[in-house]
């Protein structure tokens, strides 16, 4: 089954909500700050904007993908770039494991929300750490926490998603983006790739985590709050409504018994004027 990621539509507010627009945009803008060099490689590329956006900043990109559709879609949104956008920006149907790294390697690779889809992470990250040059970046996104998505194999958080990449990059930056975690960091060599966290990395990493689970408990606290207040108003509508009907019930026993009332004294003047009583004419019937 496709992704069908619409990263492009999300970012140039075409479908969804403000708020899916904002997060879009904020999180490609961050990925697109931490580029460094100036051959840049785009990893699951989507539909293409982050490259794009890239090439118009005068980067030379290399952007790949397993989807047909979305290479064919970001094609055809690099025809309206001009021309020297154009000439900056290669999109291919290619798997990085099969991809060949060039002469010197990247100076930037990107992996946007791809890392979460491998089951094995490090089948991802030792490509992009063959594929980078010497001192080359790692800059990368992925949801924060549970997704539910067909094809989300993992979840991440800042402590899980850090070990995992310590090995092979030095973490620059690490931040929370709308419900995103963005990381950047440099490819590290090969004789520090088997040193293992300190102290100082675990304290940042569950200060972080520690500080987006406040805000999610908040935000659950919020909601609740929300939810009894539109709770307390619908019962005292309803007790309103109670108050209103009242004096109508009242009103309809009083009418009711009247007529009531009424119909006997109806009876029993037609029986006087017959000269029998109610109870007389019941008697001979009887």
């Amino acid at each position: 089954m496709a992704n069908r990621d619409q990263v492009n539509e999300r970012y140039y507010g075409q479908i969804n909500s403000e708020e899916s627009h904002e997060a879009t945009r904020n999180r490609i803008h961050w990925i697109c700050r931490h580029v460094q060099g100036r051959t840049v490689l785009d990893v699951g590329c989507s539909q293409g904007i982050t490259s794009i956006l890239l090439a118009r900043e005068g980067f030379e990109v290399t952007a790949i993908d397993l989807e047909e559709d979305s290479i064919s879609y970001a094609k055809k949104e690099l025809r309206h770039e001009s021309a020297p956008v154009r000439k900056r920006v290669h999109f291919q149907l290619q798997d990085i494991s099969l991809f060949e790294r060039p002469p010197g390697g990247f100076d930037t690779i990107i992996l946007g929300e791809i890392l979460e889809h491998f089951a094995h992470p490090d089948t991802l990250l030792a490509h992009a750490y063959r594929l980078l040059n010497k001192k080359g970046t790692l800059v990368l996104s992925v949801p924060y926490g549970y997704h539910p998505f067909h094809d989300h194999k993992r979840t991440y958080y800042a402590g899980s998603l850090s070990r995992v990449l310590y090995p092979y990059f030095t973490e620059q930056a690490l931040e929370v983006q709308h419900k995103y975690l963005c990381f950047a960091g440099r490819k590290k060599p090969k004789e520090l790739r088997e040193a293992k966290p300190g102290a100082e990395h675990l304290n940042k990493w569950m200060q972080l985590d520690e500080e987006q689970f406040q805000q999610v408990e908040q935000q659950h606290v919020r909601k609740m709050n929300q939810r009894k207040a539109a709770l307390d108003k619908a019962v005292q509508r309803i007790r309103h409504m109670e108050q209103q009907l009242l004096p109508l019930e009242r009103y309809a026993r009083v009418e009711q018994i009247d007529k009531t009332q009424a119909e006997r004294r109806d009876a029993y003047t037609d029986g006087k004027s017959t000269g029998t009583t109610t109870e007389e004419s019941a008697n001979r019937r009887g």
